[in-house]
């Protein structure tokens, strides 16, 4: 476990929202020292994941009869100051050239928490996400890389369907919102709250994820079986509860 104080963490991805001497929820503020404990290192160890309180992860499994199951698995830790996320993708259907960005990795958050917010019925049947993160597993096409999306708003009807996110971005990639490390198959990053565009993400929010193979989806979570009722087998986004 990796201990640093707050500012210093929000300081290195270059946005301070106000001197940290006036923020009450600074570590440096003598009037409230509290030390904060990263409960996750993004260094492509896992090892630490196994020691946080099981029944304080969010996680989604693909089942074996998915139409979309190069995503195997996903875990989610949202504390008050990161959104910790791990996953796991098939290394047979997921291929990557040197100097060819062609592994895109989404994450859509419903940042809100409001069900009747957002859009995006095309993989999750909740349809909520306020906004799309999209970026490469493999930065450069040779090797895995740290995850530094994009991040774009949905602008299309509430509960809507289609790629109707903003253009252009409403927080370029390199922001430094995101950070990630993972080996082949196997992959964690955060999220850092505070720098998060559309403001405050409510204590309980949804989030989902899908990974692609020359821009068509190949991966989904969390998903369904399909059946004769629901041939795609898309469930609603991943419900995640903020521990503090």
């Amino acid at each position: 476990m990796k201990k640093f104080f707050l500012f210093a963490a929000i300081a290195a991805f270059t946005l301070v929202a106000c001197d940290p001497k006036d923020n009450p929820d600074n570590p440096d503020n003598p009037d409230d020292p509290q030390e904060y404990v990263q409960p996750i290192e993004i260094d492509g160890d896992f090892a630490d994941w196994a020691k946080l309180d099981a029944s304080k992860i969010a996680t989604a499994k693909c089942p074996a009869d998915a139409n979309k199951t190069a995503l195997k698995l996903v875990k989610v830790y949202a504390d008050e100051y990161f959104i910790f996320v791990y996953f796991e993708w098939d290394k047979e259907q997921i291929t990557h050239q040197p100097d060819v960005e062609h592994v895109p990795f989404h994450v859509y958050l419903n940042g809100d928490g409001d069900a009747s917010t957002g859009g995006f019925a095309d993989q999750f049947s909740d349809a909520c996400s306020d906004t799309c993160f999209e970026g490469f597993i493999y930065p450069d096409g040779a090797s895995v890389g740290s995850y530094d999306p994009g991040v774009y708003s949905w602008v299309g009807d509430a509960n809507g369907t289609g790629w109707s996110w903003s253009d252009p971005a409403i927080l370029d990639a390199g922001s430094g919102i995101c950070s990630g490390a993972g080996v082949e198959g196997k992959y964690e990053f955060c999220i850092t709250r505070e720098l998060y565009p559309l403001g405050k993400i409510a204590d309980n929010f949804s989030i989902g994820f899908d990974i692609q193979q020359s821009w068509d989806s190949v991966g989904v979570l969390p998903i369904g079986t399909p059946t004769d009722d629901n041939p795609t087998g898309y469930i609603a986004s991943l419900q995640v509860k903020t521990v503090k």
